[in-house]
């Protein structure tokens, strides 16, 4: 039997300055698609998003501006899916996390790229007008810690499930800082995230009227593709103003919907994201014995065009 396709994009924690920048050299798909992005994005922001992305700072400065990550991050993984359309290689499925949801419903057709460009940059305008300063880290250990340091965890919330042994966590930044420091001491790998919002925490709820305003003024069309969202896991049903508040208010739980997939069967998940988390992420869940595979497209270590044509021979060599 073939193997349906899932694409995944990621959210905010997997961007960073030159994210696709070989494609956007050496793709002229990639090259495009960004080119067209870039026009649209620029009169709103008022200035070049690819000026930002690929001549201003090298990738081990932290990206971190809600104003440019959010647009980045849509525009470098809908660049990524056209890649992958280009190749031949059609998806079945669309997983989004966090903001990727809201990437995922312009790759699905229901929202216009405009529209999902303004929303995105809308949406980065009232969290840093509307909501205090947070901090974002993911920790590499069990969630049951958090039971065993109630006194650590006591000012910072969960807002993301990964995998069993990966969370993520948000507070106002002196509450992760401690949190981070603590953890050091104790041996648990933690990694302060570049976002400086609160999402998937009461810290955003200010602009949540305004948030689904915002999506009462757009068009939104049927699917062409369906999407299963790692808010709800399950597949999403209507897109309206709810669902969207829904996307970036509730915490995400990726670990229970990549489980609820792999119980009807095998898939080839494949990650639009820059980073490669998401395929990480779904590795970590395949049983030993899966017939499902998680690949990444790029990563921040380079070598993207490489690694876009040894996807391309993988999937063209198990096509059943």
């Amino acid at each position: 039997m073939k193997r349906e396709n899932i694409i995944m994009f990621s959210g905010q924690g997997s961007q960073y300055y030159q994210m696709g920048r070989e494609l956007y050299e050496n793709n002229a798909v990639f090259s495009y698609w960004m080119d067209h992005c870039n026009e649209i994005i620029a009169p709103l922001i008022q200035t070049s998003l690819v000026e930002i992305l690929y001549r201003q700072e090298d990738k081990s400065k932290p990206f971190d501006r809600l104003l440019y990550t959010n647009p980045a991050l849509l525009c470098v993984e809908y660049c990524q899916f056209k890649v992958l359309k280009e190749l031949g290689i059609q998806a079945d499925y669309l997983i989004g996390y966090s903001l990727g949801e809201l990437i995922a419903s312009v790759v699905s057709g229901a929202v216009s790229l405009e529209d999902g460009i303004r929303l995105v940059i809308n949406i980065a305008r009232l969290a840093e007008d509307k909501t205090p300063p947070a901090a974002m880290m993911a920790i590499m250990d069990s969630q049951s810690i958090i039971s065993k340091y109630p006194d650590l965890f006591a000012d910072c919330r969960c807002t993301g499930t990964n995998f069993q042994e990966n969370f993520v966590v948000c507070g106002l930044p002196p509450a992760i800082q401690n949190l981070h420091l603590n953890l050091n001491k104790i041996n648990i790998i933690s990694l302060v995230l570049p976002v400086k919002q609160g999402f998937h925490a009461e810290f955003i709820d200010p602009m949540e009227a305004e948030v689904k305003q915002l999506v009462k003024n757009i068009n939104i069309s049927d699917m062409k593709i369906p999407i299963i969202s790692s808010a709800k896991s399950e597949i999403v049903k209507e897109l309206n103003e709810d669902y969207f508040w829904e996307v970036i208010r509730c915490p995400v739980n990726f670990e229970f919907t990549i489980k609820r997939i792999l119980e009807v069967g095998d898939y080839i998940f494949i990650d639009s994201g820059p980073s490669g988390t998401l395929s990480t992420f779904v590795k970590y869940m395949l049983p030993s014995d899966s017939g499902s595979v998680s690949l990444p497209m790029i990563n921040q270590f380079g070598r993207d065009v490489i690694a876009i044509e040894k996807l391309k021979t993988f999937l063209f060599a198990n096509v059943s």
